[in-house]
Parts: structure tokens; sequence; C-alpha cells
């Protein structure tokens, strides 16, 4: 049973921690593990982690700086606030082989050509950073997560002996961190639509590689062509590369795992995607579709506001928590988010004025303004400085849409010519 392995393995992992000061063998080993993609939404971008290996001293720990826990108390809360602690974690290295048959993913392994005081000073780094008042750290996405920890690592243990490739990506083909993450997100649409919601524009400038190793196969990638010096000498950092597991087999295969996801767009669906019908762009231009066939169905009937009410409430709902995104948390890249120029929450007070009786001419008119503006938005898209997710568009369309018809549904009463009103 799954649980008593990991049970097992848990209590193999005790009695078999390192002690801090532990002295490494010449036979020790220490490499990075990068683990693929799978179907989570938190597995998405894949994981890094390092592995140091000892048979002398019957140790085989993993290090893994993307540790959370979902039963923290506020969990949800403090991750929307930006103020979700992560953690280091040791543990042996057969908890990695359990994971790896439950989540059928690839796990590649880079070994390091260091000598042994290298290696020893990795260790102790890594140990003094596993001590309860080290472990911690304010987990962000783009600047400090599991994999930059390890980046960071190599530059403070290794010093000016080490040289990190940032070369591996060409200036003209530089991307920026939303076109990073839309590689990886492609296979989950509707993931994907929420992430570029709520991020701002904060992450629509071209970046440079080194802050492309946020993302576990580029760190692979620029430790890879990375440099150590030894005896005056420039050495390649990784002397070995090797997938050590797959999905559907465990072995030593000599040949690298996948480059990092470029050849990916949001129109690829992988086996575990959400059906190409559900998509959110589909769904939009879905409900586009309903909501034109229901006004022409009732154009000649009593207007009917409930429909809007919600619609406009919901995106009214939508705006006020990317303004609280904004303004009311830690992140950085929430901040500046142009998605607030159509979501937001002043929809909330489209929604209260449709729940009134009468509507005059100041409502008329508001209807009309909004309308018009939400047309232009549509029309000035390109020009808007943050990318939007190709489904907003249908939305957009359908709040103007629905704002023209509100405008058109309201009448105004008529005044009495005051001739006729004497007569009266």
């Amino acid at each position: 049973m799954y649980w008593l392995k990991t049970y097992l393995i848990a209590c193999y992992s005790f009695f078999c921690f390192p002690v801090f000061g532990q002295q490494l063998s010449p036979n020790a080993t220490i490499s990075l593990l990068t683990y693929s993609p799978s179907e989570q939404l938190y597995t998405a971008f894949g994981h890094s982690a390092i592995r140091v290996k000892d048979p002398r001293n019957s140790m085989d720990m993993v290090y893994n700086y993307g540790t959370f826990d979902f039963d923290e108390p506020g969990f949800y809360l403090k991750f929307m606030r930006g103020k979700l602690n992560y953690k280091l974690s040791a543990y042996d290295f057969r908890y990695v082989e359990l994971e790896q048959q439950r989540r059928q993913m690839d796990v590649r392994e880079q070994v390091f050509d260091l000598t042994l005081a290298q290696k020893q000073a990795l260790f102790d780094f890594l140990n003094t950073n596993l001590l309860p008042e080290n472990r911690f750290y304010l987990y962000d996405f783009f600047y400090d997560n599991c994999a930059t920890r390890i980046r960071d690592a190599f530059e403070i243990v290794l010093g000016e002996s080490f040289q990190l490739d940032t070369t591996f990506i060409a200036v003209e083909n530089r991307k920026t961190f939303r076109q990073l993450v839309n590689e990886y997100m492609a296979p989950q649409p509707w993931g994907d639509f929420g992430i570029d919601l709520a991020l701002g524009v904060r992450i629509d400038q071209p970046t440079s590689p080194y802050h492309y190793m946020f993302l576990p196969d580029y760190l692979t990638q620029g430790l890879g062509g990375s440099l150590v010096i030894r005896d005056n000498k420039k050495n390649p950092l990784v002397k070995q590369d090797k997938i050590i597991m797959t999905g559907k087999t465990t072995g030593n295969s000599t040949s690298p795992s996948v480059e990092p996801r470029t050849d990916v767009s949001r129109t690829d669906i992988p086996h575990w995607a959400t059906p190409r019908w559900t998509n959110p762009r589909w769904v939009f231009i879905t409900l586009f579709a309903l909501f034109l066939v229901w006004t022409i169905l009732t154009r000649n009937q009593k207007p009917v506001h409930w429909p809007d009410i919600v619609f406009f409430t919901l995106i009214g709902l939508l705006g006020t928590l990317l303004l609280i995104l904004w303004l009311a948390t830690d992140h950085q890249t929430t901040k500046e988010n142009w998605n607030l120029l159509w979501a937001h929450p002043l929809h909330l007070l489209t929604a209260t004025l449709l729940t009134r009786k009468q509507l005059g001419i100041g409502v008329k008119l508001y209807f009309l303004i909004n309308g018009l503006f939400y047309l232009g938005l549509i029309a000035g898209s390109e020009v808007i400085p943050q990318e939007y997710h190709p489904a907003v568009i249908p939305l957009i369309a359908l709040i103007a849409f629905r704002y023209f018809y509100k405008y058109h549904q309201i009448n105004l009463p008529q005044r009495v010519p005051p001739v006729a009103a004497r007569a009266t």
C-alpha cells in the first residue's frame, strides 16, 4: 500500500538523516533532479531538487525547497496575500521513486563535477538551511522558489569559482514571464486563463535567461552550460546528464530529457487537458451566442433583467478580487493589472441599477457610455501594454453587447405637453 511505503520511508529517513557537520566521503555525488510537468496545477511547471548520495555513509538524500503544507492554518488566505511560507525539507531518495510511480513523471539527473571540498561546502550549506530557524522562506513564484533557491545556492557556496550560464537564450528570442508561463499552462486552459487574469503588466516585459531559471527546465539548461573553476581551469559543471526514471519504465537512459517547452502553444492539448469545447474561449463564445439567441427570442416581450444582473454581479466580483490582489496583497506581479479595465467593481453598480423598476435618462446614458467604452477597448486591445488572454475578447464583446442592449431597452416616459395638461 502506498501510505505504508511512505510511512516506512519516513521512518528510514528519520534514522538516516544526515547529521549536521557530517563529512562526505570521496565517493559522494551531488546532483540536480528535475521532475517533468504533470497534470496537477501545482506540478504543471515541473520541479527541482538536489540529491546528495554517499554510498560509503549509506546516505541518499533529496533536499527539496518546494515543500508546503495544505493544512497550515489560513493556507489559502496566506497564499492569496503573498504571505505563504515554503520550506526546505530533506528525505530519502526512495520517496522520489514512490512519487514517480504515482505521478508517472520523468526524472532527469545532472551529476555535478565538484571537488570534495566544494561538495562538502554545498552539503553544509543545505544542512544549515535545513535548521528550523532557516528552513522557511517567503515564496515568490517568479523570483524565489524551488528552482531559484538552487541556483542561488551555487552562487553563494561556490562564489567566484562558479560561472553560471546566462547565454542560452539569444537577446532577440527572449520571452516575457507571461509567455514562459503560457508554454506550460497550455494543457490546462482554465488554469492558464486564471493566471492571465490575476497577473498584471509587470510580467509582460522580456526577461533575462537568469530569471528564466524560475522554471525547472531552464534551471537545468542554465546549470548544464555553467562552468566551475578548478586548478585555474574552467570545467563544465555537469559531468553526467541522464534520465533515471521515465513515465513508463525506470532505467538509465543516456538520452537527456526534453528541453524547455518552447514548442507548446495554447492550442496544444495533451491527454490530461480540458477538452477543446470546454476551453475558456469557446465557453465565452457560447455564452455570447446564448445571450444573443435569448435577446432575439425575447425582443418583443417585457424586459427581463435577472440574467444580466447575475452576469454583471459575477464580473463585478471578479473585478473586486483583482483590485484586492493589486492593493491588499504583497504579490508584486498582481499589481498594475489592466484586466481591471473590463472586469471592475463598478459592474456591481450596473447590477444594482437593473433591480430598479424605473430607469431614467442618466442610467440610459450610463449604459451607452459603457457600451462605447468596451467596444473601444476591443478595438484598442493591441495597444494595451498587458497581454490579454484570448478568451477575454469574447467576454468583453458580451459586456459591450449587454450594455448596448440595455440602453436600447430603456424607454423614457413621454412628457405631457403643457396645453394638454391644462385641458385635462
